[in-house]
């Protein structure tokens, strides 16, 4: 990639991650040192609620469903919107879970509560524990309210895949970890995220037990005991059951501090370009932005745009492959679960019909959207779509 390509993302930093990687390595403690729990706390000030870190966005999603499921007794059930990386579910099978998986709603590509209704209706006798995974899709968050609902009618765990929500809210007040009644969010901290530090994950509960289960597991299950013998160091110890190392280095933390600090900043930014992309393509045919107007609470990650590929007579490759040669490199998000080969195996009464996703991936595409971006590098991205859909129009026009 030349400085003249723009990416569908690129991490911001400045001089603040630079020294703050600086103090972790002279500070001698490349893990379980001070920056976790410093990071820790600024999440908790961001999410609203007590959160722990791990070493991944998947390792948190994995740890959640590892603690939930080993207090069950009986088959476990993950649901989870079609329209999801592949982390979640794969983590689920993992474990020895089913997966389930649900269809969502046109206007913001997040789990449909109606969908998700008739299949919690269908199976939930069937399992000692049910997790609905709402996936907050581009940073905007589901509709919680019903969803939360259906999870308490059922008597279903709610586990909230905020991965692309950092930093937003559900409503425009309440922060995105924070929803009463649900058992978790799972965040991430990819080098894409509105929050990046390289690596990592966290999770935000409000349970203090499962909180405590997630600390004891990230670190092999390892707990101290007294051995009488004055300061020992870090043994004895004992471990009661298997844990593993899910820890999040301090250098991915020193970063993850910085990167907190300025979480408003960054989300505000983004706020504006997003405004930018949707005031500028308003009203032109063939192109769908996903949701159709900006929600104030939104994290901003992604700005999904749906093509109507049929009247433009164009395959989704023909159209990312239009924006390359234009040196934008745009993306899909993503391939749907029942798509995949390690997915398509979900049997008929733990899927439901999935019309809103497979219609919306044809054409779905995830225009540049990142801290830095120029006013002059979302035109460009506008001009494109712009002559894309009129470029195409213009053949099938010729054609008639």
């Amino acid at each position: 990639m030349t400085d003249s390509d723009l990416p569908y993302a690129r991490p911001y930093w400045d001089a603040d991650e630079a020294s703050a990687l600086m103090t972790a390595l002279e500070s001698g403690f490349w893990t379980n040192g001070g920056q976790v729990a410093r990071f820790e706390e600024a999440l908790g000030r961001i999410t609203g609620a007590p959160t722990v870190t791990l070493s991944s966005g998947t390792a948190a999603l994995h740890a959640v469903l590892h603690v939930l499921g080993r207090q069950a007794t009986g088959p476990r059930l993950l649901i989870t919107p079609a329209l999801n990386f592949a982390a979640a579910a794969a983590s689920a099978r993992l474990l020895g879970w089913d997966v389930a998986v649900a269809d969502v709603t046109a206007d913001d590509l997040t789990l449909c509560p109606v969908r998700l209704a008739e299949l919690l209706d269908r199976v939930h006798r069937d399992y000692a524990r049910i997790v609905v995974l709402p996936v907050h899709y581009a940073g905007h968050g589901a509709d919680m309210p019903a969803l939360s609902s259906l999870c308490d009618r059922y008597g279903a765990d709610l586990v909230e895949d905020a991965c692309h929500a950092v930093g937003g809210t559900y409503d425009g007040t309440l922060p995105i970890g924070s929803w009463p009644g649900s058992r978790a969010a799972c965040f991430s901290f990819h080098p894409t995220k509105p929050v990046a530090a390289g690596e990592g994950g966290a999770v935000s509960t409000a349970d203090p037990v499962l909180l405590d289960e997630l600390r004891r597991l990230r670190n092999h299950d390892m707990r101290p005991v007294d051995a009488h013998d004055g300061d020992l160091g870090p043994w004895p110890y004992t471990i009661e059951r298997p844990g593993m190392n899910l820890r999040l280095s301090e250098f991915n933390a020193a970063v993850g501090v910085a990167q907190a600090h300025r979480a408003e900043e960054s989300r505000r930014e983004r706020a504006r370009l997003a405004d930018r992309y949707h005031e500028a393509l308003d009203g032109l045919p063939y192109v769908r932005v996903v949701p159709p107007r900006r929600r104030p609470g939104s994290a901003h990650h992604l700005f999904p745009v749906v093509f109507d590929v049929a009247a433009l007579g164009l395959a989704k490759k023909d159209l990312l492959a239009g924006f390359l040669d234009r040196r934008i490199r745009c993306q899909v998000h993503y391939t749907p679960l029942h798509r995949l080969p390690a997915f398509a195996d979900v049997p008929p009464r733990l899927r439901t019909p999935l019309t809103t996703v497979d219609t919306a991936f044809a054409g779905l595409v995830s225009l540049p959207l990142w801290r830095g971006m120029t006013d002059a590098d979302c035109d460009r991205v506008v001009d494109a779509v712009t002559e894309t859909v009129h470029g195409s129009t213009r053949r099938a026009r010729g054609r008639s």
